[in-house]
Parts: structure tokens; sequence; C-alpha cells
């Protein structure tokens, strides 16, 4: 009686062994052909093409996403240390030191900041430079807002009137408020009154729940609404105190 052969004989593992060793030879041709048609270098290039996008593209795509950006330029018109950089920190999260940076100069009496970037504006800032200045000119700065005005960006605009809850000088800022009116009254313009903590009660310690509910405070912006009443859609009290100021 002939016995069974093991499952686990010699002759099997010769087997085996025969057909790995006949698809290792199939694999190394089929490779070694592969590499005779396509040498690695050229792979490698293919393969780096597939991935890459040139300058023209991307120009291509950076203008697609501009034209269906929703950019709004601000422009900012106020004395220094009026609040404008605080009230820009405030809408773009930037560090003061950044936001610095980023303003570059674009006519005499203006600068500009692209938040988050000048290539994909959300954001365009616009901020008048020596606002109250004796020796500035104040119908220059005006030309030079509506020569901005008159451009077609194609982007949304607002007006930002800036003006500290204590600075009752404002003839020049609000002869610049009504030229602007006047020939643009379809832009919206916000009146901003800021640095409220310049006018809390002595010894106050805390800040308030906003809107500060102080008699000083109350008068002071209803004095600020009345010298600019008629020439802003809006008015808000805005108070970005840091903890160095008090």
């Amino acid at each position: 009686m002939t016995e069974e052969q093991d499952a686990y004989s010699p002759a099997n593992d010769s087997e085996k062994g025969s057909w790995k060793n006949r698809m290792t030879g199939v694999w190394h041709s089929a490779t070694t052909g592969l590499m005779k048609l396509l040498p690695l270098e050229q792979v490698a290039q293919t393969a780096v093409g597939w991935f890459s996008v040139s300058e023209a593209q991307v120009a291509e795509i950076l203008e697609t996403v501009k034209a269906e950006l929703p950019t709004t330029e601000a422009l900012l018109i106020g004395k220094p240390q009026a609040g404008k950089s605080s009230l820009v920190r405030g809408l773009t999260g930037v560090s003061a030191e950044i936001i610095g940076m980023g303003f570059r100069p674009h006519t005499q009496h203006t600068q500009r900041y692209a938040y988050p970037s000048s290539d994909l504006p959300l954001l365009i800032f616009t901020d008048t430079v020596g606002l109250g200045d004796v020796n500035q000119d104040t119908q220059e700065i005006i030309q030079e807002l509506v020569g901005d005005l008159q451009e077609s960006s194609g982007c949304a605009r607002v007006l930002i009137l800036t003006v500290k809850i204590n600075d009752f000088a404002t003839d020049t800022l609000g002869k610049i408020a009504q030229q602007l009116h006047q020939q643009y009254p379809d832009i919206p313009c916000l009146l901003a009154v800021t640095c409220l903590h310049e006018v809390y009660p002595p010894h106050t310690e805390d800040h308030p729940p906003y809107p500060p509910d102080y008699q000083e405070v109350n008068r002071a912006f209803d004095e600020m609404k009345q010298a600019f009443a008629g020439l802003c859609d809006r008015t808000v009290l805005i108070d970005f105190t840091l903890e160095e100021d008090g």
C-alpha cells in the first residue's frame, strides 16, 4: 500500500522554491524592461510634474480667487494716537509690531496695510498720516482721499472716523468728513469714539460692563455725536485699553 505523500515533504519544498524562482525572474525581467522604457530620472521628473504648479498657474489661481474674494477697504481718518492702530489690531488679531511693519506708504498723506497679505487681502486699511498737524494742508489730504475713492477698486468701502472721547478739537476731521460725505454719500461712515478710559471717574479700578454707563462718558459721547451729526451713519464707543494703560 502506497503511503500518501506528506504535505510538508522535501519534494513540495522544492516545488515551492521553483515557483519562487520563476516569479522572481518574471519580476526582474518586467522591472528591467520598464526601466529601459522609462529611465529612473524620467520617472522622477514625471512624478514631480504631477505635483508641480507653474508660476503662471499660481498667478491664474490668485486672480481667480481675488475676483471672488469679498475684499473691504476701510479708510481710517483720524489724528495720531486716536486708536486707529488699535482698531486694526482688534479687527485682525495681529500684533502691534506686525501692523506697524505692514503699513506701506501709499500717497503723501496716506499709508496702506493689506490683511492677511497683499496677494489675497480680506481687508485693506488706508490710514491718514499727520492729520491735525498744523503744517499739514487739510485740502491736500481731502484731495488724496477723493482720488482714492475715485479709483474703481471693485471692493466694498467704509469710512471710519476715529476720535478720542476727550478730544473736542475736531474741526479738521469734521471738514474732511463733510466733503467726503457730500461727494460719496453712498459710502457708509462710522464714527468710532475711542480711549474711553481717559474720562473714567477717578479711582476706577476695574472696567465696567460695555457700554460703560458713566456720566462723564455719556456726556462726552453725546457731544461727539452732536459734532458729527448728519455726517456719520453709525457711532460706536470703542476702548481697547491695554493693561499698561492703567
